[in-house]
């Protein structure tokens, strides 16, 4: 039997693909002023603004507690996944991950986590099923009493589903120039998509795919592969055209029924 061709798809911000690289087309931000922690963050008096990375404000702590968040209420039930950048320095920083759901420790729910000292920019993420209206919210504290203590973070992210896809501001925020602008595939017989930039053929995105109004992914060419669906449901599909940071108007809604499972 002749092998099971897959055609493979990645998305970037650089013609080489190794800026911003990555094989899963990234959801919006579900919380606002991310980039910058502007509007409103708990405890944000007790932390200093420290540059940039990846085009995010950064911020710092050198003492402990007194965690930087901002609370996230869910819009439906489901699974949401959180993701954000952190970074530390010193031997005895110790610094943890905690999690609150309504008010309380989420415990076994989303286990507090210890992510360690002295590391380079990591990027932290978990997921968890919520009800509608449960909030939620996440903090990186320095725990050890060490001296020369540093904590940086930067990026914090709520979004749908439970893969920690690219930062990405939220959807009153986004601009054109926010999504990926280059499209990469190749062709071979092993399901799992290389995380190699140098192993895709790039080109400028032309078209924007959009499902039920969100955007799943571009293509060079009038033609998209939709993956993932569910059996027996009907979706509404979308195309909108792009010329650098420019994009057209969204063309009609066309609506398909996937089939019923054997």
């Amino acid at each position: 039997m002749a092998d099971k061709n897959y055609l493979h798809t990645a998305y970037a911000n650089s013609a080489d693909g190794t800026d911003g690289f990555t094989t899963v087309y990234p959801n919006l931000n579900l919380l606002d002023g991310t980039k910058d922690f502007s509007g409103t963050w708990t405890n944000s008096s007790s932390w200093v603004t420290d540059g940039t990375y990846k085009g995010l404000t950064v911020k710092k702590r050198t003492a402990q507690w007194n965690g930087i968040y901002k609370t996230f209420t869910a819009p439906q039930s489901g699974v949401y996944t959180f993701s954000a950048y952190v970074k530390s320095t010193a031997p005895n920083t110790n610094v943890q991950r905690y999690v609150s759901v309504n008010g309380g420790n989420a415990g076994a729910v989303v286990p507090n986590k210890l992510i360690g000292n002295n590391f380079d920019w990591l990027r932290d993420s978990f997921n968890v099923t919520l009800s509608a209206g449960d909030t939620i919210y996440t903090k990186y504290e320095i725990t050890g009493s060490g001296p020369n203590s540093i904590l940086w973070t930067a990026g914090h992210k709520w979004e749908p589903g439970s893969t920690a896809t690219p930062w990405m501001p939220s959807s009153s925020e986004v601009t054109t120039a926010d999504w990926p602008k280059y499209v990469g595939t190749y062709v071979d017989t092993n399901p799992t998509s290389s995380t190699a930039p140098s192993k895709y053929d790039w080109d400028e995105m032309k078209y924007r795919v959009y499902l039920d109004g969100i955007p799943v992914g571009g293509s060079k060419l009038l033609s998209f592969d939709l993956e993932n669906l569910k059996a027996d449901t009907t979706y509404n599909v979308q195309v909108n055209q792009i010329n650098g940071n420019d994009e057209s108007d969204k063309s009609e809604s066309v609506a398909f029924k996937t089939l019923l499972t054997n």
